[in-house]
């Protein structure tokens, strides 16, 4: 009574509070509603000025792929790469002067062979069909379809669009007869040489330090390879795996004994087994097919009785015993098939009288299996040879036919059967036993010991606490030294849009780790808030648990020095040892600079000139070229390679001679150069296009 006293004292001071409630309530609401409306209209990139709007591209998404379970970002990785392309080759067409017509399309639609597409999609001829006469009837396409035949055309018209400029352009390519000669000539003339590799931590680099204009010289000559067209950042990770306990262990232990319990109580064998995700199977396996460690104990067992529970690969395992006995190994069987349809009821008495009949008369010894067969099975691959089935093992049959022919089976009689393809009349031939040993039908059930919620939760908890006490990196890598076999690994350079990190794969955490890496407040050196879930795919747990950390960032254009040295120093360093070397080194024979260096002689034989890689040498074109340039029987002087020093001598040179086909070989290099035109044609649009990509502020 005193509360509802003192509401009534302050009754306007209440209903003010009130109305400036209903009043955030209705602007919340209102800025909802234009966030969500910003959003379906907001610009997730551009193309040379061409807006990509957020609620094209999901709905693009939605009809390209509709219920595909890809990883997510990459379907959205292909979109975005499609809508970038159709854009650019949209706009090269026009220049071009290149267009799809109305006709073309219904073509590439409808015509026969239709669009890669079209074929790509597998739709069924009366689809095709069905569509086309709803479009020239100009009635509306079935709405389930609208949206993803509309997107299918764009599809199309971007593809006939790409096949014309492709066309045009590789009709355009030529190859002279001196580059067809040149091209003969490279891959077909050969040199076998010897060498000497002196590995370059087997070179002294005392007194040798990397200054900072020794990279930048280094850097000088291969600008390509460092020059970055977009920022980069590398951050580290450590991985804690979750794993079971012993009390844990014990745990599944309970259970598994609970499991045992129902099993015994089960009235269906293989309901049971099939419920609990377990083993069952209609095989009679052999004895090296049980648990090796309790195969023995398993093998004892009586039909009907069980074993365990008992550990085996990560689980605690009960096993049925349902069977044992001597079967064949493989056997050699005819049989007549009378198909029954699942659509026809009546088709099952049918069937079944129909091979009634047959056993009968075959048991009155007037007709031969074989003819029975031939005239009456409706399997007619084995039916024109007499029902001759050939040799088989007991896997290769369906469970009731493998039944017959190795269980209850003799040689020599025969059996009425029923399978899922209709009734059968089996006549059993000869059954091979490798030998006499018995073979084991069984059950089985099991349970993976994997960690509880709780210990799952302690990890997490543990973790947490970790990296609040470890705000920077320094101190976070000083107290992972008390973690055995964890340590921070690095993730390799990251762009914005990356969905994937090393080891630790592509999907959602992944994207979410990357993203907290390009976050603008995330600085050098900062230890993530977050503590990243990883679950298992198949049993759905927390398996690891994985902090983050920053540890460079690098911006577009070439790298700071900094990063530079991080990245090459030790490279720079071996050429430079390789270059002391070189100027100290005397040749005069390959023995000689092998036995100086505890190196061996090696030799490469029929290597060309376009051999990208030689065994034993990796991919060192410089030496290839020595070894061509150099006179036989010569040894050349120190080469630095970009594995270590190499020492060359020519063996021989095998001429390729003269090509004795000209036109062949002008339209083979031709062909192989117009394979590579679609590609080319592309990454050169992109690279001179004007490409705003937004998409990390959107997924």
């Amino acid at each position: 009574m005193a509360l509802i006293g003192k509401i009534r004292q302050h009754f306007w001071f209440v209903l003010i509070l009130l109305g400036l409630a209903l009043a955030a309530f209705l602007i919340m609401d209102t800025s909802l509603s234009n966030t969500s409306r910003g959003a379906s209209d907001a610009q997730i990139g551009s193309v040379n000025g061409e807006k990509i709007n957020y609620n094209d591209f999901t709905k693009t998404e939605q009809a390209y792929f509709g219920g595909s379970t890809a990883d997510a970002f990459a379907k959205k990785n292909t979109i975005w790469n499609y809508f970038v392309e159709k854009t650019l080759v949209k706009e090269e067409s026009e220049d071009m002067g290149l267009s799809v017509s109305y006709d073309e399309l219904m073509d590439l639609q409808f015509g026969n062979p239709p669009s890669p597409i079209i074929t790509q999609n597998q739709w069924k001829p009366a689809d095709l069909q069905s569509i086309r006469n709803s479009l020239t009837s100009g009635e509306p396409v079935r709405p389930e379809l609208e949206a993803y035949w509309a997107e299918q055309e764009r599809q199309i018209i971007n593809d006939a669009l790409k096949t014309k400029m492709n066309s045009i352009i590789s009709k355009s390519i030529y190859t002279p007869s001196w580059l067809a000669e040149e091209s003969f000539a490279s891959e077909n003339t050969k040199v076998d040489f010897k060498y000497v590799k002196i590995p370059f931590d087997q070179i002294d680099g005392a007194g040798l330090e990397v200054s900072d204009s020794d990279i930048k010289n280094y850097v000088s000559t291969r600008k390509d390879e460092f020059e970055q067209k977009e920022e980069t950042r590398i951050a580290e990770y450590a991985v804690f795996d979750v794993v079971p306990t012993e009390s844990d262990s014990a745990y599944w232990m309970e259970k598994a004994n609970e499991l045992l319990a129902n099993f015994k109580a089960a009235t269906n064998d293989s309901l049971f087994v099939t419920t609990n995700k377990g083993y069952y199977t209609h095989l009679y396996n052999k004895l090296d097919a049980l648990s090796p460690a309790n195969q023995n104990a398993i093998a004892s067992l009586n039909p009907g009785e069980y074993y365990g529970p008992f550990l085996e690969k990560g689980s605690y395992a009960v096993v049925k015993m349902l069977d044992r006995k001597v079967i064949p190994d493989s056997v050699q069987a005819q049989h007549i098939l009378r198909r029954i349809d699942p659509n026809n009821p009546a088709s099952n008495a049918t069937a079944e009288a129909f091979i009634d009949s047959l056993n009968t008369v075959y048991k009155r010894g007037r007709v031969s299996f074989d003819t029975l067969a031939v005239r009456h099975s409706e399997d007619l691959g084995s039916g024109a040879k007499g029902g001759d089935l050939g040799t088989f093992t007991q896997e290769t049959m369906v469970p009731e036919f493998a039944k017959a022919a190795f269980v209850y089976g003799k040689e020599g009689g025969v059996y009425k059967v029923k399978t899922q393809y209709g009734y059968h009349l089996v006549k059993v031939g000869d059954q091979i036993y490798n030998d006499n040993n018995s073979k084991y039908r069984f059950a089985s059930v099991s349970l993976d010991i994997i960690p509880t919620q709780e210990t799952q939760d302690t990890k997490y908890d543990e973790i947490t606490e970790l990296i609040s006490k470890n705000r920077e990196v320094a101190d976070l890598t000083n107290a992972l030294q008390s973690y055995p076999n964890v340590s921070l690994q690095s993730t390799g350079p990251l762009k914005i849009n990356d969905y994937g990190i090393g080891d630790l794969g592509s999907g959602q955490t992944q994207r979410d780790m990357v993203k907290w890496a390009f976050d603008a407040t995330t600085e050098i050196g900062d230890v993530s808030t977050d503590v990243y879930r990883f679950s298992d795919p198949v049993r759905y747990y927390d398996n690891k648990y994985v902090v983050l950390t920053l540890k460079s960032i690098v911006p577009a254009g070439m790298p700071t020095m900094d990063i530079l040295r991080s990245q090459i120093e030790t490279t720079v360093l071996n050429q430079m040892k390789g270059e002391k070397l070189k100027n100290s080194l005397s040749v005069t024979s390959l023995d000689e600079v092998a036995a100086q260096y505890n190196a061996t002689v090696e030799t490469a034989t029929d290597v060309t000139a376009s051999s990208p890689f030689v065994p034993g040498v990796g991919t060192e074109p410089e030496v290839i070229g020595t070894a061509f340039d150099i006179a036989a029987q010569t040894v050349s002087k120190p080469i630095v390679g970009d594995s270590g020093v190499f020492i060359v001598e020519k063996v021989r040179t095998m001429d390729a001679g003269a090509p004795t086909n000209i036109p062949f070989l002008k339209n083979s290099v031709s062909t192989s150069t117009r394979s590579q035109v679609g590609f080319k044609i592309l990454e050169n649009m992109k690279e001179r296009a004007n490409i705003t990509d937004k998409r990390a502020s959107f997924f």
